[in-house]
């Protein structure tokens, strides 16, 4: 009986644990970020700016509309989770109520995506 009860609570842990990741701001597999033209421009910008002296991160509303950014210079930055949760909490304050995840490391983008031809999501 203890081996029945111990499984159920894994596969329990484990739906639960996929329920986190998938709600916590991850593009599902096989599918890419939608980023519209005016975001992919935002970007683009962002890379301009970049150097090696700092480091950042680039966050997208799942809608590819809305974008934030966090950075420092290098050696005195906060551990990356709070750059991060800067950045995503940047984005949400514009995304009104759309989810946003990190797009980018410094240059590294981190998720697939699409730049799509529309300017504004259903445009």
């Amino acid at each position: 009986m203890t081996d029945v009860v111990t499984k159920a609570v894994r596969r329990c842990g484990a739906a639960l644990l996929l329920a986190a990741l998938v709600a916590g701001g991850a593009v599902a597999d096989g599918a890419k970020q939608q980023v519209t033209k005016p975001v992919w421009q935002i970007y683009q910008q962002y890379l301009a700016a970049q150097s090696d002296a700092r480091h950042t991160f680039f966050a997208i509303s799942k809608d590819g509309q809305t974008t934030g950014q966090s950075g420092c210079p290098k050696g005195q930055c906060p551990g990356d989770d709070a750059l991060k949760a800067s950045a995503i909490k940047r984005c949400q304050q514009f995304s009104a109520g759309v989810p946003c995840l990190i797009f980018a490391d410094d240059k590294t983008i981190l998720v697939p995506y699409e730049v799509k031809d529309y300017t504004a999501y259903g445009q």
